[in-house]
């Protein structure tokens, strides 16, 4: 099982990065639904569909305005998909939001 935690500066860079890596995203009424599971190969995609975040910095709510999501894989991906992936390198040492 491996955890990415991804950064686009918008959505639809989101969606374009994830359509290079070969993987589609479905819609649902032109939306992307938090918790869509995709397939890669046989590989098993968790997606989370998060937007921007708040964080609460020195008392103060701070919001990273760009485009975040996170994948749960279970398995490997090819080097040449996760390449297409905005990963966040090093990963957030507090995520906003993590696996159960």
């Amino acid at each position: 099982m491996n955890d990415y935690y991804l950064r686009a500066e918008t959505e639809a860079d989101m969606v374009e990065a994830f359509h290079n890596a070969g993987l589609e995203i479905p819609h649902v009424e032109g939306q992307i639904i938090d918790g869509t599971v995709l397939d890669c190969n046989g590989i098993r995609l968790d997606l989370g569909w998060i937007g921007p975040i708040t964080r609460i910095v020195n008392d103060e709510p701070v919001t990273d305005s760009g485009f975040h999501a996170n994948l749960r894989v279970a398995g490997e991906l090819p080097p040449e998909v996760l390449a297409e992936l905005p990963i966040l390198d090093p990963p957030p040492a507090v995520p906003m939001r993590v696996w159960a």
